[in-house]
């Protein structure tokens, strides 16, 4: 705001303004149903967090953790998910994943790619079998078959920005919904020929401010979609 608007914001009145609106905007992107691909990718991101556990990994102990979990539409890089956990288990990978069905408002993917943890295998193979996607664990960013540069690429962006902001205070805090709105609807990708994934999935925002106009559309329940 400083920067681009020359405007004087405390940071205390721009985290008011996140906890105030972020619910809003979410309410209303989430009753939009985007068009995705059959592939979704799944991977959790390491984050700080004051009162969070010790991560022991490799014999070295990090202080103050906790685990943003992602999932990902593979065509559309769509952000369906993105939920804050406090342990690295069954019950976080659960959460993000019931999130990312409901987002995707009646759409199963067919196949999902993760990592290695035995958590998504587990929750895996408890869904339905009708409701079960084939599950390819083990993906990397050096397995050539079974790749997750996509969500991969995400954690980097998600990264830089974690480290500016020295870690999170609170775990109900809105910014990594924040964050998954900002993602889909109002930052371009260069991977996407300048779209965002919003628009790719066909429920875009008009507008050159499109936190303006996801704001308006919240509070009018008026949408100015790209449709």
């Amino acid at each position: 705001m400083n920067s681009h608007y020359g405007v004087r914001l405390g940071n205390s009145t721009v985290f008011r303004w996140i906890q105030k609106f972020v619910p809003r905007i979410s309410e209303y992107v989430n009753s939009k149903t985007p068009e995705l691909s059959d592939t979704w990718h799944a991977d959790e991101l390491f984050v700080k967090m004051k009162g969070g556990i010790t991560y022991k990994n490799k014999g070295t102990d990090t202080k103050n953790i906790a685990f943003l979990w992602k999932v990902m539409d593979r065509k559309t890089r769509f952000l369906l998910a993105s939920k804050l956990s406090a342990f690295r288990d069954v019950a976080g990978a659960n959460r993000a994943y019931r999130e990312a069905v409901s987002h995707a408002r009646g759409s199963l993917p067919e196949r999902i790619y993760t990592d290695g943890l035995n958590s998504y295998k587990t929750l895996m193979s408890s869904l339905p079998e009708s409701q079960r996607p084939q599950h390819i664990g083990n993906a990397g960013v050096r397995k050539r078959h079974t790749n997750s540069n996509r969500i991969e690429r995400l954690n980097g962006t998600l990264r830089e920005r974690v480290k500016v902001q020295r870690g999170w205070k609170n775990p109900a805090s809105k910014i990594a919904e924040g964050q998954r709105i900002h993602y889909n609807f109002v930052k371009p990708h260069q991977a996407l020929a300048g779209q965002t994934p919003a628009e790719m999935a066909g429920i875009g925002v008009e507008g050159q401010n499109k936190w303006l106009s996801l704001l308006k559309a919240s509070l009018s329940k008026e949408a100015p979609t790209t449709n």
